[in-house]
């Protein structure tokens, strides 16, 4: 169901409250992107996989994204267990392993479909791998208004900053439109540890950034504001006030509520459509089926313990913004400021780690993958600390990205976390 302005989002939920049903809680999917690169990470065209990734696959939706390299992968609604995580992690690798087969058949190249959360080859960055859907082609319309973005020693255009970056979705269902504001709402004070312990993108385009996870930050710039940190002025409280919250900015080509919200690249969003859900976009993609699976559990667990324990009141959104910051720029080697104490994140992250235990099993569940989590928050290390090293190694540009994409690949392969 589409909503084509506030008063059809008011009308439906008018209607709602007069005939109450109770619908599922936790019922997730994702959406998992990833770019598809030869051996040296050149990318290559992912267009004509997909008919083919879709006939072979009924557990999962094959997708063009903004860059005509990147693929994603999106699973079908499930409701939350470690079975069906099992499951997926399963399903996940097989796919990845076939989208490589088809595309060396069809390029006669070795391939290799990265998991990166950035394409580190700067061929990426030139109109001529923008998708030729009709959005990815009207948003990078759109963003060209805006000026280029210095990156290390060179210049990105802004139309760019989207076909380099890949990115993890989670979508949770909530049991009513109220609780589906409530899950947003705890989603926005927990974006800052999310962000400290997934960080894996600090090389785009052949330059290496000095922010632990850059992708977040280009893309905001890029986006014109529509990206990073809700702009809310206060934690909304229904529904309703998130619509009015979207409704009061001017649409780029939707033409309806619905899809004015696909116009706000946030780190979390409602989407107005039934069913109501939020959609969590924090994490940058990891290299290996596990450690996506392990932010998922993560995200699931922490959430749930939110909703269900929490009795604090929500922080002020500056201080979020400030620890998101703080998160982008030193990962788990920071410091937050909660309710203006500071706290070491490593400490706070291993606290956060055992909350998020502890919500797994309130849905009934065992925590199979959060000891990753945890060996990242003893060490002190994310995937970008490995990236970094790995980058180092090579005589030039070239030579760097090639061993880059061959250990990671090496890894994705064999499904063995970086840390």
């Amino acid at each position: 169901m589409k909503f084509n302005d506030i008063n059809d989002l008011k009308r439906y939920l008018s209607l709602l409250e007069k005939q109450r049903h109770h619908t599922q809680d936790y019922i997730f999917g994702i959406e998992l992107e990833g770019a598809l690169v030869d051996k040296y990470g050149k990318p290559l065209d992912v267009k004509d996989l997909i008919p083919e990734l879709n006939k072979m696959y009924q557990y999962f939706q094959f997708d063009r994204e903004a860059g005509a390299c990147q693929l994603e992968i999106r699973t079908y609604p499930r409701e939350y267990s470690e079975g069906v995580l099992k499951e997926i992690e399963t399903y996940l690798l097989d796919a990845i392993l076939d989208i490589v087969e088809l595309a060396e058949r069809k390029y006669d190249v070795d391939a290799v479909f990265l998991l990166l959360g950035a394409n580190p080859h700067p061929e990426v960055l030139s109109d001529k791998w923008i998708s030729d859907t009709e959005r990815a082609r009207k948003m990078a319309e759109w963003r060209r208004q805006f000026d280029e973005i210095k990156v290390g020693k060179r210049y990105i255009k802004p139309h760019h900053i989207a076909l380099a970056i890949q990115s993890m979705h989670v979508h949770i269902q909530g049991k009513s439109p109220d609780d589906v504001a409530d899950k947003f709402n705890r989603l926005l004070y927990i974006i800052p540890e999310q962000i400290a312990i997934s960080a894996n993108s600090p090389i785009i385009g052949g330059e290496h950034l000095d922010y632990s996870e850059a992708r977040l930050m280009l893309y905001e710039i890029a986006d014109g504001c529509r990206a990073g940190m809700p702009k809310i002025p206060k934690y909304p409280i229904s529904l309703m006030e998130y619509g009015e919250y979207v409704s009061s900015f001017e649409p780029i080509m939707a033409t309806s509520l619905t899809d004015m919200i696909k116009e706000r690249h946030e780190d979390n969003r409602i989407r107005l459509e039934i069913p109501f859900r939020v959609e969590n976009r924090v994490y940058p993609t990891q290299c290996t089926v596990r450690e996506n699976m392990a932010l998922l559990e993560y995200i699931m667990g922490r959430l749930k313990y939110a909703q269900r324990w929490s009795r604090q009141d929500f922080p002020p959104l500056k201080e979020i913004e400030m620890n998101r910051m703080e998160a982008i720029r030193n990962s788990l080697n920071g410091k937050f400021i909660w309710n203006g104490r500071g706290i070491e994140i490593k400490t706070h992250m291993m606290e956060a780690i055992n909350k998020a235990g502890k919500g797994i099993k309130s849905l009934d569940a065992e925590a199979k993958y959060l000891d990753i989590l945890r060996r990242r928050v003893r060490k002190r290390k994310t995937a970008a600390d490995v990236i970094k090293r790995w980058y180092a190694k090579g005589d030039d540009t070239e030579e760097r990205i090639a061993n880059l994409v061959e250990k990671v690949w090496e890894k994705t392969r064999k499904n063995q976390p970086l840390i």
